[in-house]
């Protein structure tokens, strides 16, 4: 078996990948924020980004049909470097040397979490964004397996982890499957895919096998979840197939590299949920040669106690692990209001179950939270149990959820040194550097989430010591996040916080230390409990302060010995109500660390908006070494010589998001450091890119109509950009002939057609844009403008099936649409049934169609043709958000409506989604 390669060699060999260059522009942006000194550098408080800006060149996550991986080259992919997990899978802790943490706890009890870490299939950012909101899952402890789940009709079936997500996992000790998903044909599926899934070479060899072992092995994670759910066309052939396919991926890939199939399939071809490994489906876990094929199963949610004691049974007599199995429970919907037969899954008693546990969507707790609170509570609810104690015994009875820590003993990784952890879960309000804020940009990265506490949480208290625990985003040490523990606290009264299991042998040159502050003074002491069952007190060589501090541990005398758990002892001085203490960081280290230089960079790509004012730019940086990175800073350099944090990253390459532009200058400088695990800083490498001079405004402006009876009013609005300073407008024809509003309302008393200008002016220069004809004044639209499309006949290129055809484009009913799949551009022509005037088009989108604004049409053109064979273009839209739009135009005339869906929704998915086209005009 080959050995997986190590992701500290991949990271360097990426760089090199990291290649795509594109056009550039120029642009003006303010600079008002404020300087701020931290650790002898002076800092720029970066500021929001601006949230309606989207460039082209965002690097997104990868995702395809079985035909588009077949092609896919990773020396060919210009985002493949984007998508590499440079984090190699942890090593846990080994079970035996675990400790139950309650009495109902299984240390032979698994969990697999098929999950949505981001909510579609397309469109994602491998390493985050510039805002706080995403799925920052954190109870790792209490998962074996990831499963990322993705894939759809219209954007893929084939979906590898987003390389944030891996990291995090791996950081954990959790491996990661990416997903491959054949859906029902009411759901898109076709039989092709399938097909093209499992086609042989004249060799016999499965290309498609080689191609997701290469994916794998590529960009960092740990193998595949297959579903197969297409039952158009369906045969045992396939299902014959699909056994060889498991077993010839198992036989090529890497030691590592997992299969998990999931309980759909039969081994006739046939789709028949068994909820439960029977004849019909062990095909998938073993041969008749009793090889092993599958490395698990994900069992299909209908079964009961027979379904999952006779499951046990006949894995042993086929000599599967029970545990290899995991009951499937769907908690999308309902998370911890689900109800679950435990006693189904339980063999005579919770610490002993019949299989393992898999769970269908507990990203329920984030996509059901509004707030943050609400996320942290539904996810301790779900993981841990109702009392958020998992040493406390769960209370609840029946089919009441009782939270995972109910039968699974949490897991660790903390084995060696360096262990280092600043409780970052991956995103923030803002950015902290050594206690310090540097940075005002909302920002989520899951690739600089930390590992958490193994125990969330446990505390023992002397006197009358009550404290809560909370995510706090205003304070943090390194990150966007603290712990706070805030209540009661008698004076010199101890609370003992329960933190991390571990295997942790002592050596001698290993320091611990911890970074804290308190509202109150405070002693804090390290509790270790040792492999012998006895417990070390070593105390703090400072109190805590109001101010962040670093208290050290001297762990020297404890030598040679093994730690299995790790608290953390805090006291008071005073009596305290009101009491808050943050947690900011916790360090092991063995021995001083070497320091790192970046020694290069590169810009590898840069776009502007049209505007020139913001940028969005592909950087890719060497080290002179890689063993004791903890993660990259890339600092724009100011013209003070103060340094803005852009971006915070564990990739040798980085999209810097948004950036906006400095004042007038030209130049904006870079500068790339690496950080150690110690949090020292080597020396950076900087790289520049250019801007263009943008200082003499553009003009532009949109009307509300453009076909009018006499006495009609017309408003106009100024879309010229930013840096425009004064404006004039000129009205051919109205009764006002000019005005420097930015949004003037004019009448026409008289028909006949209108030129309209508007001149943008500032300092610098002016720009003038002109439209002859622009209004039309007719008494034909003395009545209003009728739509002309309702009802009328239509083609399209494509569409899904029946139910969603064209003709519910124009059926005035804003609950159904056509839709389309495949790759875009996508077409739908309507023929009004003769010549008509047409002024207006609107369009009702996705989210008019309650579906997630995500979806919306952000590219799309309007033709208009009077014979069907040659078209004029009259409408060109680039960056539409909206559920429903208007787009009013120069009056033409044209019996063909042509709607040209260039790029179909916000991110990758390629399915157009229309509910309605709307086309306004008069009868001629």
């Amino acid at each position: 078996m080959k050995k997986i390669l190590k992701a500290k060699t991949r990271a360097v060999a990426v760089v090199l990948a990291c290649t795509l260059v594109l056009g550039m522009s120029g642009c003006k942006a303010k600079d008002d924020s404020k300087s701020v000194v931290s650790d002898k550098i002076s800092y720029t408080l970066t500021e929001e980004a601006n949230q309606e800006i989207e460039l082209p060149n965002s690097p997104i996550s990868s995702f395809w049909f079985p035909a588009e991986l077949l092609t896919w080259n990773s020396e060919e992919d210009t985002d493949f470097a984007y998508n590499v997990s440079t984090v190699p899978l942890q090593e846990r802790v080994e079970k035996d040397k675990l400790s139950t943490i309650n009495t109902t706890q299984n240390k032979d009890t698994k969990v697999m979490a098929i999950s949505i870490m981001n909510s579609s299939t397309s469109g994602n950012a491998p390493h985050g964004k510039s805002k706080f909101s995403t799925n920052t899952f954190s109870y790792w402890q209490y998962i074996d397996t990831l499963v990322y789940w993705g894939g759809s009709a219209g954007e893929g079936i084939i979906v590898p982890p987003s390389p944030d997500v891996t990291d995090a996992a791996h950081k954990n000790g959790v491996p990661v499957l990416g997903t491959i998903f054949f859906p029902m044909l009411e759901h898109g599926g076709k039989i092709e895919w399938l097909n093209d899934f499992l086609k042989k070479d004249a060799a016999g060899n499965f290309p498609m096998a080689d191609k997701l072992i290469e994916v794998a092995d590529k960009y960092g994670f740990d193998g595949w979840f297959i579903n197969q759910e297409t039952q158009d066309s369906l045969t045992k052939d396939h299902a014959v197939l699909m056994q060889e396919f498991i077993k010839q991926c198992k036989e090529k890939a890497p030691e590592g590299f997992q299969i998990v199939w999931y309980d759909s399939m039969t081994k006739n071809g046939e789709m028949n949920w068994q909820n439960a490994l029977t004849q019909e489906n062990d095909i998938f876990m073993i041969d008749s040669a009793k090889n092993k094929v599958a490395d698990s199963m994900f069992l299909n949610f209908w079964w009961g106690r027979d379904e999952l004691k006779n499951s046990r049974e006949r894995a042993e007599q086929l000599g599967i692990d029970p545990y290899e199995l995991y009951a499937g429970v769907d908690i999308q919907a309902n998370g911890v209001m689900t109800p679950v037969e435990w006693k189904n899954f339980e063999n005579g008693s919770p610490s002993a179950t019949y299989t393992s546990l898999g769970l269908y969507c507990p990203s329920w707790s984030y996509f059901a939270a509004e707030t943050i609170d609400a996320y942290d509570k539904n996810e301790s609810r779900l993981w841990v149990n109702e009392h958020g104690n998992p040493a406390i015994d769960t209370k609840v009875s029946g089919s009441t959820w009782k939270g995972i820590s109910t039968y699974v003993v949490e897991r660790s990784v903390v084995k060696k040194a360096p262990f280092v952890t600043n409780f970052s879960m991956g995103n923030g309000y803002s950015f902290f550097i050594d206690g310090e804020k540097v940075s005002n940009r909302d920002w989520n990265n899951r690739s600089m989430a930390d590992v958490m506490p193994t125990y969330r949480w446990i505390m023992d208290s002397e006197g009358n010591n009550d404290l809560k625990v909370y995510t706090d985003y205003a304070n943090a040490y390194y990150g966007g996040n603290s712990f706070r523990f805030y209540g009661n606290m008698d004076a010199n009264k101890k609370t003992e916080i329960k933190l991390f299991a571990s295997d942790l042998a002592i050596e001698k040159s290993m320091t611990v230390s911890t970074v804290l502050k308190a509202s109150h003074k405070t002693t804090a002491n390290l509790v270790l409990t040792m492999d012998d069952g006895s417990t070390k007190v070593v105390k703090g060589d400072k109190a805590v302060s109001t101010d962040w501090t670093v208290v050290g541990f001297d762990i020297s005398k404890l030598a040679g010995k093994t730690v299995r758990n790790i608290s953390l002892s805090i006291a008071a001085k005073e009596k305290a109500s009101g009491y808050e203490l943050f947690l900011g960081n916790l360090s092991i280290l063995n021995g001083a660390l070497e320091i790192t230089d970046v020694t290069s960079a590169k810009v590898e790509g840069c776009v502007f908006d049209e505007e020139n004012m913001y940028a969005g730019v592909r950087l890719s940086y060497e080290p002179s070494g890689t063993e004791n990175i903890k993660n990259y800073e890339i600092y724009r350099i100011n013209q003070d010589n103060s340094k803005s944090l852009l971006s915070v990253t564990t990739n040798p390459c980085s999209y810097i998001d948004r950036l906006e532009r400095s004042g007038e200058s030209l130049t904006t400088t870079f500068e790339v450091v690496a950080v150690n695990y110690e949090g020292v800083r080597g020396k950076g490498a900087t790289i520049s890119i250019e801007w263009k001079d943008n200082s003499i405004p553009r003009a532009d402006f949109k009307a509300s109509i453009t076909l009018i009876p006499e006495g009609g009013s017309v408003t106009f609005e100024s879309i010229s950009t930013q840096n425009t300073e004064g404006l004039l407008w000129e009205f051919e024809g109205a009764d006002v002939t000019t005005s420097e509003e930015a949004s003037p309302t004019v009448i026409y008393q008289k028909e006949g057609t209108y030129k309209v200008s508007l001149t943008a002016k500032n300092a610098k220069g002016e720009d003038k844009k002109e439209i002859e004809g622009f209004i039309t004044v007719s008494n034909k639209a003395k009545d209003g403008l009728v739509n002309l499309a309702l009802n009328q006949n239509t083609e399209a290129s494509a569409y899904v099936n029946e139910n969603e055809a064209p003709t519910f484009a124009v059926d005035g009913d804003y609950s159904k649409k056509w839709c389309a799949t495949g790759n875009p551009p996508h077409t739908l022509t309507i023929d009004l049934g003769e010549v008509k005037t047409i002024s207006q088009i609107a369009i009702a989108h996705a989210e008019k169609g309650n579906e997630s604004p995500d979806m919306n049409t952000q590219k799309y053109k309007f033709e208009v043709s009077t014979d069907g064979n040659e078209f004029t273009e009259i409408v060109n839209i680039t960056k539409n958000k909206e559920g429903m739009t208007l787009d009013t135009f120069k009056a033409v005339d044209g019996r063909y409506v042509r709607l040209v869906v260039v790029k179909p929704t916000q991110g990758g998915d390629t399915a157009a989604r229309i509910y309605e086209v709307e086309v306004y005009g008069i009868n001629k």
